[in-house]
């Protein structure tokens, strides 16, 4: 039996490609939530919360209509 380094663990599945919004700001947090897997555990919390900060404040603009000129029904 070999032993297993558990403070590394290997990560089979390839690299996740977050979609683009075309704002920057939700786009620099939909990057920090895929790249999450790959942050060390300490690090989670407060990337998390980074994340969820930055999406509440795009969607707070009032400034920031649809992208396609609709208006909300």
């Amino acid at each position: 039996m070999t032993e297993r380094d558990d403070a590394q663990v290997e990560d089979s599945d390839p690299p996740i490609s977050p979609p683009q919004t075309g704002t920057d700001a939700v786009d620099d947090a939909l990057l920090g939530l895929a790249e999450l897997a790959s942050a060390p555990l300490a690090e989670h919390h407060d990337r998390l919360a980074r994340a969820h900060k930055e999406l509440q404040e795009a969607l707070d603009r009032e400034d920031d209509g649809p992208a396609d000129g609709a208006t909300p029904g």
